[in-house]
């Protein structure tokens, strides 16, 4: 089976405009797989940060009446004047962030994520983080 980082490597490749992706621990916002398209673009830096946007989504989710009342997060976008940042749940300890610039296709990016979804898993459950 291939790894965690071959398979994001792979989604990144199909994601037209991506300058950069990763995946997350949301405890600890260390990334466990990383691929970016321009150098000054640091995705770790990125992963750690938002790992923390996820965790005060989460709060506030609760605050709202929890899953029964409002749901469960499928993702979370956030828009630059240069990017757009989507932030997308992988169970519950873990999340898969991309970044695209403003030319790219967010309805596309959030359909090749979900493609994704379940290899993610299964190799996140090969390392042995779920």
């Amino acid at each position: 089976m291939p790894n965690l980082q071959e398979i994001l490597k792979k989604c990144a490749e199909e994601i037209p405009e991506l300058v950069g992706t990763a995946i997350a621990s949301i405890d600890s916002g260390l990334a466990l797989a990383s691929f970016s398209t321009n150098p000054q673009f640091d995705v770790t830096v990125g992963s750690a940060t938002y790992a923390e946007v996820l965790k005060e989504n989460n709060k506030a989710l609760e605050l709202l009446g929890g899953p029964e009342v409002v749901g469960e997060t499928e993702d979370i976008l956030i828009t630059t004047d240069k990017i757009y940042l989507l932030l997308r749940h992988l169970g519950s300890r873990h999340y898969h962030g991309v970044a695209i610039s403003r030319q790219g296709n967010l309805g596309l990016a959030r359909v090749i994520m979900k493609k994704y979804e379940v290899s993610f898993l299964e190799a996140l459950k090969d390392l042995g983080e779920i």
